[in-house]
């Protein structure tokens, strides 16, 4: 009687098998308690499965949730996920690189000059940047800062009041020292030296006269200085917006600044740029930047490789319309 009951009880649970089963195992059982407790077992075990399922699965579906957003919020928001210079849509045309097309439209636009309206408007569209989606890889380009001997740059201010270290024990010369300043600004053109982008602007504040240091070759150069400086500067490209960074300048080897900030295109830069020094009046730098549009080509053309001999074109030196920026700084 104890195993008929058992038997109708499983079969209203759904679940044949396992009451059999507990069937097999209480069949010399006699003790209807016993067989009673087992049947209760076999009902409430499917709820219980069905339970530990259902926390299961929320407690998956939480972590996934909130693997997603910490991987959102680790990234620089972006609708550019393509490696390539060009977007191709869906029906085979080519897109163009958004930062191009708003250059072309400031290149529609009346160049500013020195009014002040000319230069509010100037100023106004650089925010027209903010509409471009920005890049979470980092990018590299690189640009030339010549010094054409026409800006009245650099000017070397001796402030120090230092009454040693003044005197350089090889040579007897007197030497530059901790206090002096030397405010500067050049000319800013692209890797290729083919487009005028604008100026460069910003003060260096002497560390520490090192003598001796630098290679044969930097020795024999005019105005040579074996100097640390801690350096304040800006890059200025036009309508693209400018760059500011600081650290150290070492004038016989290279360095690393910081990148500080920026306007326009350069709004969300983060990175580092690479100074490299090929004369006291001609530089070479590296920017590797993240959180900036996709690299138009006014950034990404052949670079020409760093050497005393390198020189803009001379239709840049001229700014000639067809190789400088729209609205380029000068």
């Amino acid at each position: 009687m104890a195993a008929e009951m058992l038997s109708l009880r499983a079969q209203t649970a759904g679940n044949v098998l396992a009451c059999s089963n507990v069937v097999r195992d209480l069949s010399q059982n006699s003790q209807k308690r016993d067989v009673e407790a087992a049947c209760l077992q076999v009902q409430t075990a499917p709820k219980q499965i069905h339970s530990l399922k259902s926390s299961s699965l929320r407690s998956t579906s939480y972590k996934q949730d909130s693997s997603r957003k910490r991987n959102s919020s680790s990234r620089i928001t972006s609708v550019l996920e393509a490696q390539g210079r060009r977007t191709a849509s869906k029906h085979g045309e080519i897109i163009k690189n958004p930062a191009e097309a708003l250059m072309e439209h400031f290149g529609n636009l009346p160049s500013s000059d020195i009014t002040h309206s000319s230069v509010t408007e100037s100023a106004d569209r650089l925010f027209l940047w903010e509409s471009i989606p920005k890049l979470a890889e980092a990018q590299t380009f690189s640009v030339y800062e010549l010094n054409e001997f026409d800006r009245d740059s650099p000017a070397f201010l001796e402030f120090s009041t230092q009454t040693v270290n003044k005197v350089d024990p090889d040579t007897g010369a007197q030497v530059h020292a901790l206090g002096d300043q030397v405010p500067f600004t050049n000319k800013l053109y692209d890797g290729s030296l083919k487009l005028r982008l604008g100026i460069t602007a910003g003060i260096c504040l002497l560390m520490k006269h090192y003598p001796g240091m630098g290679t044969p070759e930097m020795k024999r150069q005019q105005f040579f200085f074996p100097d640390r400086y801690e350096t304040l500067m800006t890059w200025y490209f036009g309508d693209f917006g400018h760059i500011s960074g600081q650290g150290p300048f070492v004038n016989y080897q290279d360095t690393l600044m910081s990148i500080t900030g920026g306007v326009g295109f350069f709004r969300e830069a983060r990175g580092v740029v690479r100074l490299h020094n090929i004369s006291p009046f001609k530089f070479f730098y590296t920017f590797t930047l993240t959180g900036i549009p996709e690299l138009p080509k006014h950034l990404t053309a052949s670079v020409v490789s760093p050497s005393e001999s390198a020189a803009a074109i001379p239709e840049a030196v001229a700014c000639d319309p067809l190789f400088t920026l729209p609205n380029f700084s000068n």
